[in-house]
């Protein structure tokens, strides 16, 4: 009687990422994961306890790994299946494992993007005016688009003036580029202005806002010039500003 082989059931696992610190430069980590190694590091730290595996398997991703194939996803937009296939996981694991540290970041959101307090706009104002010698500026703020796959509700509302979906994000930034306000609510047809205008943050100032020194945020000219929010003196203004003088 012939032998049968009995074929092993399914294809191995592999777990091409428990080297990768060693391997890679700091360059190439970088442009790899855009975050460097050190980054990595404090991430791990920040969240090992909200990714820590409950199960006894042999096989369950560590922290440092799940936050790899988030930053590769992040970095680079690609499909699941593409990130799956470079770093040897199944797409199925890549999305699951995307959730879960999206979700493991924005439960600290709040501990790092943080209105400054009454001492620390005086820090960001010194700061601005050491960069740039403008007082009393307490933020920058503009308009991100990022782009998002077509959504299968309202599609329409969330193509952009440039033709490719979005959600558009505002975000205030202080003199060292941290920020300290986010929102991400609106699609990629909304405005910047309308953004700002039925925001917290415009409610806030509105409320608090007294005069100059209370501090003024800086916008392009896609924002409304407002007692807190300075934007560009445009050439058709200027012009038109002369002719009135001249009479």
């Amino acid at each position: 009687m012939a032998a049968i082989a009995v074929l092993p059931f399914g294809k191995p696992k592999e777990f091409r990422l428990s080297h990768h610190l060693d391997e890679l430069t700091s360059e190439e980590f970088i442009a790899r994961y855009r975050f460097s190694k050190n980054g990595v590091s404090f991430l791990e730290n920040l969240l090992k306890d909200d990714l820590q595996q409950q199960t006894n398997r042999n096989h369950a991703l560590t922290s440092i790994q799940q936050i790899l194939i988030t930053l590769r996803f992040f970095g680079t937009g690609a499909f699941y299946s593409v990130i799956g296939d470079t770093l040897g996981f199944h797409k199925c694991t890549v999305s699951r494992v995307v959730e879960n540290v999206t979700d493991a970041i924005i439960k600290h959101l709040h501990e790092f993007v943080v209105w400054p307090s009454p001492a620390e706009k005086e820090r960001v104002k010194q700061g601005f005016y050491a960069v740039a010698g403008f007082p009393n500026v307490i933020g920058c703020i503009d308009g991100k688009h990022i782009r998002i796959q077509a959504p299968h509700d309202d599609e329409a509302s969330y193509v952009n003036w440039k033709g490719f979906h979005s959600i558009n994000v505002q975000a205030v930034c202080d003199h060292q580029g941290k920020f300290t306000s986010v929102n991400a609510s609106w699609p990629g047809s909304c405005h910047d202005s309308h953004i700002f205008r039925t925001s917290c943050l415009c409610a806030k100032l509105e409320r608090e806002h007294k005069n100059f020194a209370d501090g003024v945020l800086l916008g392009d000219s896609g924002y409304q010039c407002i007692v807190y929010m300075m934007t560009p003196f445009l050439a058709t203004d200027l012009r038109y500003f002369l002719m009135k003088q001249m009479g």
